[in-house]
């Protein structure tokens, strides 16, 4: 049979060159329906569903452990949404809200924030009171980050110097480090309680540390996983266990010709079983930012890089998991370097995505739309989404943010609840009968 190139090429213009009208109609709706779609999760997220701060204030002493923060975050994640129809994803533009728990420093004073959607207010009072009863919760209207200029050049401009980044997982030799769980409460647990540790006490002496005029803040953006991404991660996990326990478990005996399998060794058991253990527990996606502000004249940029990253990494397991720096995402940008050319117009627009992603609570882009959309001269802002891998669950986040308990020293320097709150005791009447006087009152006098 010979091949006939002439009915090819016309075959080639009929369907390609002929119909040109047809593919550019195709590009063009696939692009004015992922910009559709970019535009409508936006409104979702800013519009329907609007923004709100509050404070938690601590009593004097908490004697429950991480495990009661475990619990609240196991709440916080049956109450993910996600879209579950045509109409929720295309003309609500509903994806899954997320969450934003801060601990911040003004001048060495301590304060705890929630940045939530009001819509899921109830539910978090609810599960905090029921978990910490003695604590306070309340409503601010002004958000701190307001003591801030609106733009990383009105900061320089009035005077201050600031360093921000993200953390990542620095977990090399294998392509699913999100699966690898760090060292969490249980690991600081010691049957002694006086050789107990609160694993937040190194993050809030840093805090506490700096001087009156500098400002260090921290933030952690957590995203249940929702539907098929739950799947994933488990499977992640399990494809991870299956690959150590395939590593070099087989060989042959020169002299028989038999295969011997080796049995796993002690460290890499210990592995499997700690990666069973996170990928079994309801799981986040997280993004860990934080700020320093300082000014000029006491300014330290190793500072701002080694603080917060010093204190999250007691958390490093040389076997298991620890942090690094996202070196695309902060805020310095050298001549050394890659790509090594106008390092001064790439540190401006780096402070300048990295203090909006900050104050706006911002997680990653959810489609590559919208991260074309977010991009900015110098600084494009997809490295950072790419390499970013940070998975925490229930008991690695309550690791990283509970309310601190008696063993941290810091307490002075925690804003705290000065009194303890209860309710009336039951049975006490509150409102009578028509006509009928409450106890100790008097009808004479009228009080």
């Amino acid at each position: 049979m010979v091949f006939d190139v002439t009915l090819l090429v016309t075959l080639f213009r009929a369907v390609v060159v002929d119909l040109w009208w047809f593919w550019l109609l195709v590009i063009l709706l696939y692009v004015a329906s992922s910009i559709w779609m970019a535009y409508i999760q936006q409104y979702y997220k800013k519009i329907t569903n609007p923004w709100m701060m509050m404070e938690i204030k601590f009593p004097r002493e908490i004697t429950r452990t991480p495990r009661s923060m475990e619990q609240v975050f196991a709440t916080v994640h049956a109450i993910k949404n996600s879209a579950s129809d045509t109409e929720e994803k295309w003309w609500d533009g509903e994806v899954p809200l997320w969450f934003s728990f801060e601990a911040v420093s003004f001048g060495g004073e301590i304060h705890f924030y929630l940045f939530i959607p009001s819509v899921r207010r109830s539910h978090f009072e609810a599960v905090l009171y029921a978990n910490y009863p003695d604590i306070e919760i309340t409503h601010v209207a002004d958000d701190y980050i307001h003591r801030m200029p609106k733009t990383a050049e009105d900061i320089y401009a009035s005077g201050y110097r600031m360093f921000g980044n993200e953390l990542i997982f620095d977990k090399s030799g294998t392509d699913r480090p999100h699966v690898y769980p760090i060292r969490t409460y249980i690991d600081f647990e010691a049957p002694a309680e006086e050789k107990e540790v609160d694993p937040m006490a190194s993050l809030l002496e840093t805090l506490s540390r700096i001087k009156p005029q500098e400002h260090l803040w921290f933030q952690l953006l957590i995203k249940p996983k929702v539907d098929k991404e739950i799947t994933n991660f488990y499977q992640d996990g399990e494809k991870e266990i299956e690959y150590i326990k395939g590593k070099s478990r087989s060989t042959i005996d020169p002299k028989t010709g038999q295969t011997i399998f080796a049995m796993p060794s002690p460290a890499e058991t210990e592995t499997m079983k700690a990666i069973e253990r996170k990928i079994a527990k309801p799981a986040f996606d997280a993004v860990i930012r934080y700020m320093y502000f300082a000014p000029k004249e006491i300014f330290h940029s190793s500072f701002g890089r080694r603080s917060i990253f010093s204190a999250m990494n007691q958390y490093a397991s040389q076997a298991f998991n620890k942090f690094k720096h996202n070196v695309f995402a902060w805020t310095l940008a050298k001549i050394w370097y890659w790509p090594y050319i106008f390092p001064q117009h790439r540190a401006a627009g780096r402070r300048e995505r990295l203090w909006e992603k900050y104050r706006t609570r911002d997680m990653y882009p959810d489609t590559i739309t919208e991260a074309i959309l977010n991009m900015k001269l110098f600084n494009w802002g997809f490295a950072p989404w790419r390499i970013h891998n940070v998975v925490l669950n229930i008991e690695e986040l309550a690791t990283i943010f509970h309310p601190p308990t008696i063993l941290v020293l810091t307490g002075p320097l925690i804003k705290r609840v000065e009194a303890r709150k209860v309710g009336p005791p039951a049975g006490l009447p509150i409102y009578g009968e028509e006509g009928e006087n409450l106890p100790g009152l008097d009808d004479d006098d009228g009080e």
